[in-house]
């Protein structure tokens, strides 16, 4: 399902795109790049997944006073919910970049990169 855009904003959106449907098909990874990205991915993982839900704990237990059992399933449901979402996004969104560049380079999906004897 693709969202609908108005077309003026898809226009002045167009140089953007190609700009980086260009960079997603010559990007090759080294060792150096993919140890950056890593890091940066393991900072916005870690800020998402661990600080944000711990925070929100804290600050149920504390300013919120959500003491009785109801409050307390409440709070524990928020944190999944959040958890679950966002370990969704952070998957979903790497798969989709890499189907998306499979297909800028004229790739089919019949290819796999696992190696080995099949």
């Amino acid at each position: 399902m693709k969202l609908p855009i108005p077309k003026k904003l898809e226009e002045r959106l167009a140089p953007l795109k190609e700009r980086g449907d260009e960079f997603l098909r010559s990007w090759e990874w080294t060792w150096s790049s993919a140890w950056v990205v890593g890091v940066i991915i393991s900072f916005i993982a870690m800020t998402t997944l661990v600080v944000i839900p711990s925070w929100m704990l804290f600050f149920a237990d504390g300013p919120l006073g959500w003491n009785t059992r109801m409050l307390i399933t409440l709070r524990d449901l928020v944190v999944l919910g959040w958890l679950n979402v966002w370990g969704g996004i952070f998957v979903i969104t790497a798969y989709k970049v890499q189907v998306y560049r499979r297909k800028l380079r004229g790739e089919s999906q019949a290819e796999r990169y696992s190696g080995g004897y099949r």
